[in-house]
This record gives structure tokens, sequence and C-alpha cells, in this order.
């Protein structure tokens, strides 16, 4: 996208920024791993980061047991990893797509949606990028939750970014997060990987509940759960 609001720039003095932040580090996360990345979580401060924002959230969430965060200190062999599960497979179509349209029945169409949905908050896909992509679609979650907190902060009203993150959510990333999850249990992956994958399916899961409650948000109870 080329509107964005940089996890870093956003301030850490409420609940809903922390879910922004974790939505900015599960984006950058799910992108190809650079070296810089890969010291990020061998030196286990990704891990640290992660930990810190799920401890903001308005729901309890864990990131499980530091071990099941493990990488190779092997840089090559952890890329490689990521071309095996994200990039690589069988006709054309890798085992684990990050590509949301890849688990629907019409890819062309949801792709379509998603545009209609950047194009209504004004944002608009930078060269090369796919709508439907992982990193996209949680980047977008990153704005709009930023957008809610910082209405909330000017006294605006939020609900307008309260039912959009709502829906987007219903839609899209919580429709094909749990297939994503699915066939990663078939791959034997490497720690890394499959502890990524399961915290972005347990987080978009706990905050579909927390935006969908009746009596709002604010009020869900315990969301560490499988």
């Amino acid at each position: 996208m080329t509107e964005r609001a940089e996890a870093a720039g956003i301030p850490a003095d409420g609940r809903r920024d922390g879910r922004s932040d974790l939505y900015a580090l599960l984006s950058r996360s799910f992108a190809f791993p650079a070296p810089e990345f890969h010291r990020e979580v061998i030196e286990g401060r990704w891990l640290e980061s992660a930990s810190s924002l799920l401890a903001t959230l308005p729901y309890r969430l864990q990131p499980g047991a530091a071990g099941a965060w493990g990488g190779p200190s092997d840089y090559d062999r952890f890329q490689s990893e990521f071309i095996r599960l994200f990039e690589v497979g069988a006709r054309g179509s890798a085992p684990c797509a990050l590509y949301g349209g890849h688990y629907a029945r019409d890819r062309l169409r949801t792709m379509e949606e998603l545009v209609r949905f950047y194009n209504f908050f004004g944002l608009r896909l930078s060269p090369g990028l796919m709508p439907d992509h992982i990193t996209v679609e949680l980047e977008f979650m990153h704005y709009l939750a930023f957008k809610e907190a910082e209405a909330g902060r000017s006294g605006d009203d939020v609900e307008s970014y309260l039912r959009a993150q709502k829906d987007f959510l219903d839609r899209h990333l919580g429709s094909w997060l749990p297939a994503l999850q699915a066939a990663m249990r078939a791959q034997r992956p490497l720690p890394f990987y499959r502890a990524l994958v399961r915290l972005a399916a347990r987080f978009v899961e706990c905050d579909r509940r927390y935006l969908g409650r009746p009596d709002g948000p604010g009020r869900l109870g315990d969301g560490n759960h499988d």
C-alpha cells in the first residue's frame, strides 16, 4: 500500500494501539525474510516484541513457550524454509499459500472485493503487491486499528473503523487463516513458521470475537485457546 501507518509512529498509550502494532509486526513477519529479520528471530528479539504487544491486548493471548519460536542459526536454511512453505510448490501453488484468494472459490472476485475495501479508505496498492497477500491484509488491519485509536484519542467516532475491522476479518483474514494453519501442520515446518501461523490465526480469531461482542469491544474474556 502506498499510504500506511508505520508501527514505529503509533503511540503506545492504549490497548488498541497494541492491536495495531501487533498486526504490523505480523505483516512484516510474513514477508520474505531478510538477514536482519533472521537475526531478530534467533536472538529472541522478535519474541520479546511480540510478547510485549500481546500483553497490551484487551484479551488474554499467550505466544507459547520460547522453544516453539526457535529458528536455525543458518540464514540460508531459514530462508529456504520460507521458500519451501510459502513460495514453491507443485503445479505453481505453494503448500502453504499466503494468498487468501487461494482458499476461496473465486480468487478474482476475492481480489476485487479487497481492492474495494482498500480504495474505500483511500488506500492504493504499490506496484507488484497482490491485494490478497497476507502481508497486505494484515497491514490493512494495522491501518484500521491505528485509525480507530487515533479517532478515539481525538474524541471522534470510532464505530466505522470498528465495523470495518470486524467485517474485514469475517470476510477475509478470519475466513482463510484456519486453512493456512491446517496446511502448515502437514508440512512439518521449522518451529518459528509453525508458531507464526498459529499465532496469526489465534490473534485474528480472538480479535473477531472481541470486535463482535454485542456489548462492544473491551470486555472480552479469555482468548487463550487453540
